[in-house]
């Protein structure tokens, strides 16, 4: 049973302070994490995203509820339980917090339990996981001498040392550009599904949402089913259209979803896909660029997380001038990765039935 789950939370609240500044937190979490799985952990600032962490990590105890963690539970635990879990947890930080007077490989070894078994095989564990991370050639180097990126994967690799059942993450692309921010945590999904670590990844770059197995939402310490969230912020985009194009706004919502839906057909949303998607809605829409990636990502998310529901032509307002260039931004995305795959085309022609127009690609007619 704890080979399946790693990680059983059961209606968990946590309360900062006592009397006048008690202050509760987290309001009856309860969720699982299977070995292997990644779960995104998404939330506004100050809705308990850390804080839940910190409790999955054995750092800290709820007040009321139940925390397993590999078997154990944690409330109420002794000191030896709740060490005994942390050496089998590896923790990813906002920040590499490499020690700059060490090498890579020295901070890296910090990782490492002083068992016998640890001390007889460090270097070869050292130099492997190092290996992995891409980051073998700079055994010897201090942090100074690496980029942002290679920084935060030494803190990875330092994190995996000791070959942790669980891996949780907070915001490790916080500090990171973006391809090196898609890059760590590729690196954190591909070793997790090597080792069968079940990860817990907190974050608000939503750029990174696609390599989650499953999204869960935490507001004002509350788990909030996503697809409320999202309808809540289709509401938002709906508000926002609809200053800029009042007569049409619920089109264009509805354009942005299937625009994500035909990105999103083979699973993988490459940056060539997500700029076709920038050009296309500010083309239609004219809208700034920060519009443009609050509408993008939360259709990314849509497209993850609702069906397409009642999509009349009447209801959405997709007047027939709009039809060919509706199919053909649809083709433009599909093909912004260098080929439309036919995982990809049968999405066009799904949306395309749900929105009643006759499917034909647009290079053949």
């Amino acid at each position: 049973m704890t080979d399946e789950l790693p990680l059983v939370l059961e209606g968990v609240s946590y309360i900062y302070g006592k009397g006048a500044l008690k202050k509760q937190i987290l309001f009856d979490i309860s969720a699982t994490v299977r070995a292997g799985e990644v779960v995104i952990l998404t939330g506004p600032s100050g809705s308990g995203k850390t804080t839940l962490l910190t409790l999955m990590g054995a750092l800290r105890s709820a007040q009321q509820g139940s925390v397993k963690v590999l078997g154990h539970e944690l409330n109420r635990a002794r000191e030896r339980t709740l060490v005994k879990v942390r050496r089998q947890i590896g923790y990813i930080f906002q920040s590499h917090n490499l020690l700059e007077s060490l090498t890579i490989g020295q901070n890296v070894q910090m990782g490492l339990k002083l068992d016998p078994a640890g001390r007889r095989n460090a270097r070869q564990r050292i130099v492997a996981v190092l290996e992995r991370v891409g980051l073998g050639e700079h055994i010897n180097k201090h942090p100074a001498e690496l980029s942002g990126g290679q920084k935060q994967r030494a803190g990875i690799a330092r994190a995996l040392v000791n070959r942790p059942r669980v891996i949780l993450a907070d915001e490790p692309t916080a500090s990171l550009d973006k391809q090196s921010g898609r890059d760590v945590v590729e690196l954190i999904q591909e070793l997790a599904r090597e080792d069968g670590a079940a990860v817990v990844l907190v974050t608000h770059d939503n750029r990174i949402l696609d390599i989650a197995d499953r999204i869960l939402h935490l507001e004002d310490g509350h788990m909030k089913p996503l697809g409320e969230a999202v309808s809540e912020g289709a509401s938002r985009m709906l508000n926002l259209l609809g200053k800029h194009e009042p007569g049409t706004a619920s089109y264009l919502a509805a354009f942005s979803f299937a625009l994500a839906r035909v990105a999103y057909a083979d699973n993988v949303v490459d940056d060539n896909e997500r700029d076709e998607m920038r050009r296309v809605l500010h083309d239609v829409a004219q809208l700034e660029p920060s519009e443009v990636e609050f509408i993008m990502e939360l259709s990314m998310m849509q497209s993850r997380t609702m069906n397409a529901g009642d999509s009349s032509e009447e209801q959405l307002g997709l007047i027939a001038a709009r039809k060919a260039h509706f199919l053909e931004s649809l083709y433009a995305i599909a093909g912004a990765d260098g080929e439309v795959s036919a995982e990809e085309i049968e999405e066009i022609r799904t949306i395309a039935a749900e929105f009643g127009i006759k499917h034909s690609r647009p290079m053949d007619t």
